[in-house]
């Protein structure tokens, strides 16, 4: 296993595997396959460039036998008033992958690093609420829950509840 910030040469890998975790988790996540499937490799490219280029926000991917198989990303608020705050976003292990302890070497790998950004405080996150694995693990890093957002997610008419979950930098 290599944990590593993904580059532009990854955007093709980084898609397939984007994909396939908005396609098989539509709860977990705010965008959908459906308005992402249709987007050219160039734009998750640019994603990677843009978070590439900045020290304040960044994307991690998991490699096994040189295969992508998670990635978590974070990125910094902007505003003086919230610049202390960060959030953890698109966190996702291939099925096959999970219960092998990516997930946990790519959080791990995510909060060391967000430890060495200025000013940083405090990571967020927000888990669909009967995602008890994810939980789980982020509660086991120290995460604690602070909030539930009700309503968080409408698909296909069902509401899903979003916990909102922190953890304080020392």
């Amino acid at each position: 296993m290599r944990i590593r910030e993904l580059e532009v040469g990854d955007a093709n890998k980084y898609r397939t595997l984007r994909l396939r975790a908005l396609k098989e988790h539509p709860t977990t996540f705010s965008s959908s396959y459906e308005q992402q499937r249709d987007r050219p490799v160039s734009v998750f490219a640019e994603r990677l460039s843009s978070s590439f280029d900045s020290p304040d926000a960044f994307i991690l991917g998991c490699f096994v036998a040189g295969r992508l198989v998670g990635t978590v990303g974070l990125y910094r608020e902007e505003s003086p008033k919230v610049v202390h705050k960060a959030w953890i976003v698109g966190m996702h292990v291939a099925a096959e992958h999970q219960g092998k302890g990516y997930g946990r070497a790519l959080l791990v790998a995510a909060l060391d690093r967000a430890r060495k950004i200025p000013v940083l405080e405090l990571v967020q996150l927000g888990v669909e609420s009967m995602n008890k694995p994810a939980m789980s693990l982020y509660s086991s890093l120290g995460f604690e829950t602070y909030g539930l957002e009700k309503r968080a997610l409408l698909i296909d008419g069902e509401y899903f509840d979003e916990e909102l979950m922190a953890l304080e930098l020392d």
